[in-house]
């Protein structure tokens, strides 16, 4: 007998990593997603190629699936399911948390927030809610040669997945560990892969690439994001006392898979949601706060910020930046949209590297 896992967001993680982590062979997935098109696709379809990039070559993997639902119809298959995972996005947790309140399955948060797990408990009343970091780079599409085999196809890393020890009786081929390690774990991967991953993109952006491994092929590109990653480290040894030979080991990690010309990581998929990244605790504006406080000058991050600031998407829900960081003061849009105290240190230093925004562009051009 399979276990019935229930998937909600059918992306880069969802349909891309997932699959790797709990087994086709021990599960049977069902998906809920928003896209209605993907979702069409795979409910005439049933199934799915995800590509791992392992030794400069993919490895294939098939997943068939039983059903994949719109938001609201999968009533039956969450009282059914016997584990659901959750990765549509930390911005869409609070919606989708009153979707999950006749769900008896045991909720894993693949989010890249551990307090959604809180907002989660909250509003279902279920203690059963656990956090899960996917350590891992994983594409919501393929290059074509892929794409014309599984119009569906998607791509991703051999990652590692660190769920709550609390839930190691499901068979999987994630790490199971406890509380400190997971905050360990994720304290790396915000400031450490996150941070820097969405610096590359923001960059990448402003160069008009199309995938993460073309904007770290730009040698400037590549030093501003290293320079972000050697910031974070200073402030991850300095401030929360992690290992240095970990801390070291897990930036070179990093910036080697930044550059997996493999993976084709979409651009608009790092960089989405601009505003979200520029939030007082995020792996932006947060992280440059944190090397403040701990004596380091984030230099390299707040490049990356600039190019956040200047980000045009006009899919992206956060499309209206570009028309607040044209239309306000600098010193406006700091104070008043990113809520920045107008004087302090932070505020002070993007003042002045706002103002030098065509002098990035030169930069990296």
């Amino acid at each position: 007998m399979k276990y019935n896992i229930l998937v909600y967001g059918a992306g880069a993680i969802g349909r891309g990593y997932l699959p790797w982590v709990f087994s086709p062979g021990e599960y049977e997935y069902s998906y809920v997603e928003a896209n209605p098109m993907l979702v069409k696709m795979l409910q005439q379809r049933k199934e799915f190629t995800t590509y791992q990039t392992k030794n400069n070559s993919y490895k294939a993997l098939r997943v068939f699936i039983k059903n994949c639902y719109q938001v609201g119809q999968e009533k039956e298959a969450l009282k059914n399911a016997d584990l659901i995972v959750i990765a549509v996005g930390p911005r869409n947790i609070p919606l989708l948390a009153e979707h999950l309140k006749e769900a008896t399955a045991p909720i894993v948060l693949a989010e890249n927030d551990p307090e959604t797990v809180e907002m989660v408990k909250s509003v279902t009343g279920s203690n059963k809610v656990f956090f899960a970091i996917p350590d891992v780079i994983a594409s919501n599409t393929a290059p074509e040669n892929l794409l014309k085999k599984d119009p569906l196809a998607v791509t991703t890393e051999d990652g590692v997945c660190y769920i709550d020890k609390s839930l190691s009786h499901f068979k999987s081929n994630a790490n199971y560990v406890s509380k400190e390690e997971l905050d360990k774990q994720w304290k790396a991967k915000l400031y450490l892969h996150n941070t820097p991953h969405c610096i590359a993109a923001y960059l990448g952006a402003q160069l008009s690439v199309q995938y993460v491994h073309q904007s770290m092929k730009n040698k400037k590109v590549y030093q501003i994001v290293q320079g972000a990653m050697k910031e974070m480290q200073q402030v991850l040894i300095k401030k929360f006392k992690l290992p240095t030979t970990f801390v070291n080991w897990y930036a070179q990690k990093e910036l080697k898979r930044f550059s997996n010309e493999l993976l084709y990581d979409p651009i608009n998929r790092v960089a989405r949601e601009p505003f979200r990244k520029l939030a007082p605790g995020g792996r932006l504006i947060g992280a440059a706060q944190l090397c403040l406080s701990s004596g380091v000058m984030p230099e390299n991050i707040t490049k990356g910020i600039i190019a956040a600031f200047h980000y045009k998407n006009k899919n992206d829900p956060d499309a209206h930046i570009s028309l607040l960081v044209h239309s306000l003061t600098p010193g406006d849009f700091l104070s008043i949209i990113l809520g920045l105290k107008e004087g302090s240190a932070l505020y002070e230093l993007l003042l002045e590297q706002k103002l030098s925004y065509n002098s990035l562009l030169k930069k990296i051009s």
